[in-house]
């Protein structure tokens, strides 16, 4: 009853969308498709700091403090068709070697509002997942995502489409494969004026299996997904936007702890916020009953993630948090994103935190001026 209630109140009173704003962190949101026959050098640098003063049962604490570079060439081979080739390195500062050095390629075609790769994705914040199913420190460790995507971007829809290679397998090989794929759309959107109506809706699911390996691995297929409605207002002035959003979360997980009585779990998440002079002050409220997410943030989920308390599962989650985030333009292409995010767990009563800052550089140079 006091859940439903919390629901009802920051309906009632704010406007609020799904999750941060996290465009000043993507990558490839721009395609020149003026110029063909022509090279260029792509700079993509991610820099950050995450702090986690977490103490609890559910989210260990920590911090990630490091930076990554993916430096690559490519060549346009029509306005539409580009192939790059790449770079991707990756380190924690206070370690003395490198976390990930792994070659990146991608095929692109661009066309208007579609967009087709193949090879490295435009994945991780670029998905538009909510928090709840897509975990913000990916972006840190499991930032590469290598297989298919396809982006549409309509005025009354739109969509993400891709399948993730995980891991590979060959004959006899001792693991099994995984594959992650997804969809994230809107899929009908509506725009007057001011006023913008979404209807968003998110799923991902996970599968391990194979059946040239010669492990014992689990084969199991875990889905996720999520869907509700989206309200943006764009009033002018100092206030730049307010936006409603709800949405109700669902899983079906088949790989699952010995503390859960049942594969299937669900949540809602609910925030309250406006944005002004680029920055975002949120209020969000989640509720998950036996929720369980693959990549999800770790605080939203049933099962722990901690060292110290391997095994703690607690079947309702009941969090309150403040989300507040500032996207500062650097230069051109470069931002600074500052965030901050205390949080109030009501089904454990006590209180915790976690802030950071980031740099990104998207930078593309045509090797001949135009």
């Amino acid at each position: 009853m006091k859940q439903l209630y919390i629901l009802a109140l920051s309906f009632f009173f704010f406007s609020v969308f799904g999750q941060p704003d996290n465009s000043s962190l993507m990558f490839n949101q721009y395609a020149d498709t003026s110029r063909e026959k022509e090279a260029y050098i792509k700079i993509q640098n991610f820099d950050y700091f995450k702090n986690n003063e977490f103490y609890g049962p559910i989210a260990d604490g920590y911090t990630q403090f490091g930076a990554q570079l993916n430096p690559q060439l490519g060549y346009q081979l029509s306005k539409h068709l580009n192939i790059e080739a790449g770079v991707f390195m990756s380190k924690d500062f206070g370690n003395d070697r490198f976390n990930n050095i792994d070659p990146t390629f991608s095929l692109r075609y661009t066309n208007k509002d579609f967009k087709m790769i193949f090879g490295n994705l435009d994945g991780s914040f670029n998905h538009r997942l909510i928090e709840p199913m897509y975990n913000f420190e990916r972006a840190i460790t499991n930032r590469l995502e290598g297989g298919l995507q396809f982006i549409m971007n309509k005025p009354r829809f739109d969509f993400d489409v891709w399948a993730d290679w995980q891991t590979m397998i060959y004959r006899e090989s001792n693991g099994t494969e995984k594959v992650w794929g997804g969809l994230s759309a809107n899929v009908l959107k509506l725009k007057k004026e001011k006023l913008e109506l979404k209807f968003p809706l998110q799923a991902t699911v996970l599968h391990s299996g194979g059946q040239i390996d010669t492990s014992n691995g689990s084969v199991f297929t875990n889905w996720n997904a999520n869907a509700g409605i989206a309200l943006t207002y764009t009033p002018g002035g100092k206030i730049q936007q307010l936006l409603l959003d709800g949405r109700y979360a669902g899983n079906v997980h088949y790989l699952f702890t010995p503390a859960q009585s049942e594969k299937v779990g669900f949540g809602y998440l609910v925030n309250a916020g406006l944005t002004i002079a680029n920055t975002d002050v949120l209020m969000s409220y989640w509720y998950g009953y036996n929720y369980a997410s693959d990549f999800g943030g770790y605080l939203y989920n049933s099962f722990t993630s901690t060292v110290h308390y391997a095994g703690t599962y607690k079947v309702e989650r009941s969090l309150l948090i403040l989300r507040l985030t500032k996207r500062i333009k650097l230069a051109d292409h470069v931002f600074l994103t500052l965030r901050a995010e205390p949080y109030y767990d009501l089904g454990l009563n006590f209180f915790e935190y976690s802030y950071g800052f980031y740099i990104t550089l998207d930078e593309q140079l045509w090797l001949k001026k135009k």
